[in-house]
């Protein structure tokens, strides 16, 4: 009898261990197979690859694993393919050329006054060499002019844009007079307001694609659950590529609103960093996210990409932040790319026993000694001749470097990667 109520006790036990919740902590990720330690998620994953390595194999492998852990994700995806299928009730979605899109404007996200700046700064991000100061006025002249239009009222996409961009210089300034921006208007500053809403028009024009509606990222993230998508099509990228970047660099400067919590997990998936062109707040994301519970993936395909949109110094910098590196297949082509990861990936100290001869009035003679070498963990010539899904993975800390070699899974389909606007 003892037995058999041992048997009972076990079976209730076991019943009730199955049916008690993993906690999330408990679920480890995996990249290529291999366990990503929790701690170590905030402190980010770069992916560098060629077109075909497996990033999008890998940013799959990590979807799944957040989607089980029932974590939330701003999904940035080319083509809808992550949405396609990874989709669930309550996941919102980003696209003016989608009909199942929410809508948006940039005034939902105002509360305060300094959110203006915030914003401008999301919208049209800072600019490099030449082109920075012209970057910086439009900043504040955009600031300006949504603090106007909060006060007048008048807080809708279209108006917006016929401020910034088609507004007589007249009533411009008269809407601005006595802001900050009201220096673009003095006698000989034509020039100067000419460049700045020049790059105003650069940035701002995609947003009269946009349908209006209540949506707010950062009452989304406040409050909301699920998971944002942001997609696009190829042939949509030039149209929506700033109304991309802006929408991350919102979603960005708003999760550092929130308060601290390292227990949170918000992701940011970036399939294609460059894709989006500057983002503006990324740095202060990955700089500042960590105990607000940002952790950011995203690939690239050439470090050339980067320099080019932040300049080489604060490109550099933005890739110091992401800890965590998935080497993938780089192209021959680009050596420069694949001798930089093969220095990120590390060195070992490795002893050299050399042999010398000599010879003399005594005769010939040997010697041996031993020499302390560094040599690199894994050549350039060695990443540039990787096959497509396989790579090498170097986690932060004293993590050795692994081997990665991905498997692609078949995905179900469980809603469209698209569904055009009816404009009949």
């Amino acid at each position: 009898m003892m037995r058999d109520a041992l048997r009972r006790f076990c079976s209730t036990k076991a019943k009730a261990l199955i049916a008690q919740p993993i906690p999330w902590e408990h679920r480890r990720l995996t990249l290529g197979g291999h366990p990503w330690p929790v701690e170590l998620e905030t402190l980010h994953l770069l992916v560098p690859g060629t077109t075909g390595a497996g990033k999008s194999t890998l940013i799959e492998e990590l979807l799944a694993g957040i989607r089980a852990r029932g974590q939330r994700a701003i999904v940035c995806d080319p083509n809808g393919t992550y949405l396609s299928r990874f989709a669930r009730d309550g996941d919102r979605l980003l696209n003016p050329f989608d009909a199942r899109a929410e809508g948006w404007c940039v005034f939902n996200e105002i509360r305060a006054d300094f959110d203006a700046d915030r914003l401008a700064a999301s919208l049209v991000p800072a600019g490099h060499g030449e082109s920075a100061p012209w970057h910086h006025y439009a900043q504040v002249l955009l600031a300006e002019v949504l603090r106007a239009l909060v006060r007048s009222g008048e807080t809708t996409t279209e108006r917006l844009l016929y401020w910034c961009t088609t507004a007589p210089s007249r009533e411009l300034e008269a809407l601005l007079l006595g802001t900050p921006a009201a220096g673009l208007f003095d006698e000989g500053a034509d020039k100067a307001l000419a460049s700045t809403r020049f790059v105003l028009t650069a940035h701002l024009s995609p947003q009269r694609f946009l349908k209006p509606g209540p949506f707010s990222i950062r009452e989304w993230l406040e409050a909301g659950d699920g998971s944002l998508f942001m997609t696009w099509r190829a042939d949509m990228q030039a149209a929506l590529a700033p109304l991309l970047a802006s929408w991350v660099g919102i979603a960005t400067n708003a999760v550092l609103t929130l308060p601290p919590d390292p227990a949170r997990r918000i992701w940011l998936l970036l399939d294609e960093l460059a894709a989006l062109g500057k983002l503006s707040g990324l740095e202060a994301g990955l700089t500042l996210g960590r105990k607000h519970g940002l952790a950011v993936v995203a690939g690239l395909q050439s470090t050339a990409q980067l320099d080019r949109l932040y300049g080489r110094e604060s490109a550099t910098v933005l890739r110091s932040c992401f800890r965590n590196l998935a080497v993938l297949a780089i192209a021959k082509s680009d050596p420069a790319t694949a001798d930089e990861l093969s220095r990120a990936l590390g060195e070992r100290e490795v002893l050299r026993h050399e042999l010398s001869r000599s010879s003399g009035a005594s005769g010939q003679g040997e010697s041996q000694s031993v020499r302390h070498a560094q040599e690199r963990l894994v050549l350039a010539s060695e990443i540039s001749s990787l096959p497509n899904l396989g790579g090498f993975l170097a986690l932060a800390g004293d993590e050795p470097v692994h081997r990665l070699r991905l498997v692609p899974q078949q995905w179900d389909e469980v809603t469209d990667a698209f569904v055009a606007e009816d404009l009949c």
